[in-house]
């Protein structure tokens, strides 16, 4: 809310001007788990490069899981550090974390409808392709999951 600077001094860490792609949603992550503090863990985390101490990015996830025990991913990894890696980490780290509950049956993730870097990730962290579904802002997109029982045996 205050700006790259002072989110800087905060973390400690040097923070680039073009570090997101996406930072409205700074201000929808602190919105969201102000209001709902029950959210944390379940929203929004900042990626952290730590040998050279910035801020490469978010990952997260869209919300807690769902009755179904269902919960998406998502990711966001600065320009400079695409390409190594960073984002398969996250993803497989987020993934880790859904399952360490018990109650997570299935992990899912949706990208645009084109094979693309995201669905390499994804495809690396283990989900498969689950069908098309119709975005309401995006138009058509890919449905990617991962159920407990593939995470477990695979």
């Amino acid at each position: 809310m205050h700006g790259n600077e002072a989110l800087a001094q905060i973390l400690g860490i040097d923070v680039p001007e073009q570090w997101t792609e996406y930072p409205e949603m700074v201000l929808v992550a602190y919105d969201k788990l102000r209001n709902d503090p029950s959210l944390l863990g379940w929203f929004f985390y900042l990626a952290i490069h730590k040998a050279d101490n910035r801020l490469i990015g978010t990952a997260g996830f869209k919300g807690r899981p769902d009755a179904d025990g269902a919960v998406e991913i998502g990711y966001e990894v600065s320009g400079p550090y695409r390409e190594q890696g960073y984002a398969t980490e996250m993803a497989e780290i987020l993934i880790r974390f859904a399952f360490s509950h018990p109650y997570v049956s299935k992990v899912i993730a949706h990208t645009e409808e084109e094979y693309n870097a995201a669905v390499k990730v994804l495809q690396k962290s283990g989900l498969r392709f689950a069908g098309e579904i119709n975005g309401r802002e995006a138009g058509e997109l890919w449905r990617w999951e991962i159920s407990r029982e593939q995470y477990l045996g695979g």
